[in-house]
This record gives structure tokens, sequence and C-alpha cells, in this order.
């Protein structure tokens, strides 16, 4: 018998005798990928994408489930981050007494007063200001607010009697700074 003999016939004409293709190679999840990227970027996109690229990877599926992982976790700690940082920014915003009411409605009275010293404009500026201390949440807005609008009455009494007591304007200049400092930002 001879090596010819021993092939197989050939095929018919039109017909070709390819190889069969070689197995594709798997690649790298683009999910994956992808949730790993937006992990930093926008942290609930990236743990949705991850989780999903999670179930798509693996043994005899596409490459990248350490990706997928790892873009799981920080992702994960990112919007934990972010909770935390909300939470405590929330409540160092409700401790503050820079928003409270007595302070938003002591500053008004006060740049409505402006610079009148008539006898109808102090006591508007006390009555304001006794109206702010009464809706302060916080003690030490309470008690600076109320010294300003007894430092107000003291000086509607000396307009009033046309007597002014040695060193009120600096007692109201620094109960003024000491409500600026509760009451404004920065200062």
């Amino acid at each position: 018998m001879s090596l010819d003999s021993q092939l197989p016939p050939p095929p018919p004409p039109g017909q070709e005798n390819y190889a069969a293709p070689a197995p594709q190679q798997q690649g790298t999840s683009g999910l994956a990928i992808a949730g790993l990227i937006f992990a930093f970027v926008i942290a609930p996109i990236g743990f949705v994408l991850s989780l999903i690229a999670i179930f798509k990877t693996g043994p005899g599926k596409a490459k990248g489930r350490g990706l997928a992982i790892a873009g799981l976790i920080l992702s994960s700690l990112f919007i934990i981050g972010g909770i935390v940082t909300v939470v405590v920014v929330a409540n160092a915003v409700s401790d503050s007494t820079v928003l409270d009411p007595g302070c938003s409605a002591a500053k008004d009275t006060i740049l409505k007063s402006g610079s009148a010293a008539d006898e109808a404009s102090l006591q508007a500026t006390v009555d304001g200001l006794n109206a702010a201390a009464a809706k302060a949440k916080h003690d030490d807005v309470k008690t600076a607010t109320q010294t300003l609008a007894d430092d107000y009455k003291a000086l509607l009494a000396a307009v009033k009697s046309g007597n002014m007591p040695e060193g009120l304007e600096d007692k109201i200049g620094k109960d003024g700074a000491a409500f600026d400092a509760l009451c404004t930002i920065g200062s």
C-alpha cells in the first residue's frame, strides 16, 4: 500500500479543505474594566458594572474577574466613605451656630436698623433682638443676642436721657464681636 492510497480522497471541486479555526482566546471583560474605572469616577455605577462583570467572568468565561472584584471593593469603599462624609458634614452643620435661626433673625434686625440712633429705630432694634433671642436654638446664641438687646436697651435709655454712660460704645462693639464669632463663618 502506498502513501497516496492512505490519504483521504481530494474534496470535490469548489470545496476546499480548510483547517478548523483555532479556538478564540477569551479577552478581558470590558464590564470589569469599566467597573474598575467607574469605581473611581462614579462609584455607584462602578459598583453595578463590577457586580455584573463578576457573573460574566470566571473559568470558561471572559477574563477579568480580579478586576471586577477590585472594582466592587473600591466602589463599596468610595460609597461608604461618601456616606460617612455626608453624615459627618450634616452633623457638623446642624450643630453649627451659624445656621441658628436666632443668628439670622438678629442679623436681619441689625441690618434693618442701619445706623439710625433715634428712639423709634433703637426700640425696633431692641424688640427685634429680643425676638431673635427667643428664636435661638443654641444657648450661647441666645445669650449673645440677649446681651446685644440689653446693650441697645441701654443705648435707648441714654438717647432718651441725653446721658451716655462711659464705655457703652465699647461694650456694644465687644458684644457685637462675640455675636459675630458665633453667627458668622470665618470669624
